[in-house]
């Protein structure tokens, strides 16, 4: 499913999914790259001093749903980076109110993201 920081709709259906028993599953956690470009996801990036992919990472992998992430890397330094999510996401599950703060401050309506999206070039 997608959800990421910026899609956050699904949120309600993944966390049923996973009281079910379902394993969950996470693509375009980084949004396609745009929350590389995203001013509210820059914004909180650089007031928190956690790199975006960090955060984006880390935002998913602190949802009650636990979902698995596929995080797109493809290189080992992006890995490396990605991986630094895991103890942020540790924080974000101690810090309540952390954890809505990201949320509130990048959350996008979803017709505007998937609108956004159908509008990448590779569609």
């Amino acid at each position: 499913c997608t959800y990421n920081i910026l899609e956050q709709k699904p949120g309600d259906a993944l966390l049923e999914a996973h009281n079910s028993g379902m394993d969950v599953i996470i693509k375009e956690g980084m949004a396609n790259g745009r929350v590389f470009v995203n001013e509210k996801v820059k914004e909180v990036s650089k007031s928190s001093g956690y790199s975006i992919d960090e955060l984006a990472l880390a935002f998913i992998l602190s949802q009650p749903f636990q979902g698995r992430v596929l995080s797109g890397a493809v290189t080992s330094e992006q890995l490396v980076s990605n991986m630094k999510a895991l103890e942020l996401s540790k924080k974000l599950l101690t810090d309540e109110k952390e954890l809505l703060d990201v949320m509130k401050g990048c959350c996008m309506e979803s017709e505007t993201y998937w609108k956004d999206r159908s509008a990448l070039a590779w569609n």
